[in-house]
């Protein structure tokens, strides 16, 4: 998460103010950047830049902390690969024609619409709709999350379950339903305070991209992760109103720069080229000042005739006006 921040640290030196990111209250309940949120222009932003997450994002009309709390637990591959994303997205719209499995699931799940979203959700299912004990429901949630479906435990938990079932006199159609929905969570999901503290990065992010566009790409850029590779970031800076440029030996630095509107490809992206060439380019300009010529260039840097080659071949002594060809 240093993306965030190196953002805060380029707005200081580029716009010469200070953030606090941290008034998390202040940023959730910002229009603009709930708006952001809302739009699905979430590029770069943690945990919610890939296209399904935009796209569920689109699809509930996303834009407060609430609902992207659950969106982030949802698009988890048990929750979704079990229908109950889509379920989830349908009563989220049409709330009015929820059609509960039980009463224990309308009185527990509620402010999920009746759909399990969360690793607690199991527990409250597992402890008020079969009546296992909490301690059990707890030892079921963490067996299911986890790789130990084969254990003797699990197998005892799972048949008292579908016994408990028959005494409360469920249909074995609604037992079923039920187990197959708490089996999904062995896919992989999370429990909510880690869906929850996501979010509160993703705002943090959402409200960096939102009035800092700019920067903030660039320190996503400096990061070197995300969804997507370099190359649709730097695209992503072009379109929020950065003038992109090429590295050069008197403006960039080992990372990616940015004065003003221009952002200079910093100098670790050029392929082949050493990474203790790059550091001694930075470091003799910041001692000896700017190079002013080739043979300056030359003079004053050690290095290789195949390593001057791809500098000179992406043009970054352009500064010279002299033809590369």
């Amino acid at each position: 998460l240093g993306h965030i921040k190196d953002a805060v640290d380029i707005v200081k030196r580029n716009k010469r103010q200070s953030l606090d990111v941290h008034d998390i209250t202040k940023i959730k309940e910002d229009p603009k950047v709930r708006a952001q949120l809302h739009s699905g222009h979430c590029i770069g932003c943690f945990y919610i830049e890939s296209p399904a997450m935009r796209g569920l994002l689109h699809k509930l009309r996303c834009d407060n902390y609430v609902h992207l709390v659950a969106a982030s637990s949802i698009i988890r591959p048990g929750v979704a690969q079990s229908g109950m994303m889509r379920e989830y997205i349908e009563r989220f719209h049409h709330p009015e024609k929820i059609q509960y499995l039980h009463p224990v699931f309308e009185k527990n799940l509620k402010e999920t619409y009746g759909v399990m979203v969360y690793q607690e959700d199991v527990m409250k299912i597992v402890h008020h709709f079969a009546g296992l004990d909490l301690d059990e429901s707890d030892v079921l949630r963490r067996i299911m999350t986890g790789k130990k479906k084969s254990s003797d435990t699990f197998r005892r938990l799972q048949e008292k379950y579908f016994v408990n079932c028959k005494a409360r006199g469920y249909s074995d159609a609604l037992t079923q339903e039920v187990w197959r929905q708490i089996e999904s969570f062995s896919g992989y999901s999370f429990c909510k305070a880690h869906s929850a503290s996501f979010a509160v990065e993703s705002f943090q992010s959402l409200y960096l991209k939102t009035y800092y566009p700019k920067e903030f790409m660039v320190a996503v850029i400096n990061n070197f992760g995300g969804f997507y590779n370099t190359e649709l970031y730097v695209h992503e800076a072009r379109m929020c109103g950065a003038i992109i440029h090429a590295p050069c030996v008197n403006r960039s630095t080992y990372l990616t720069t940015i004065y003003g509107d221009d952002v200079f490809i910093g100098l670790v992206h050029i392929q082949n080229l050493e990474q203790n060439v790059a550091s001694r380019i930075v470091d003799e300009r910041i001692t000896n000042g700017p190079y002013r010529s080739l043979e300056d260039f030359v003079q004053r840097i050690d290095i290789s005739k195949e390593q001057l080659e791809i500098l000179i071949r992406i043009n970054a002594f352009r500064f010279t006006r002299m033809n590369t060809n």
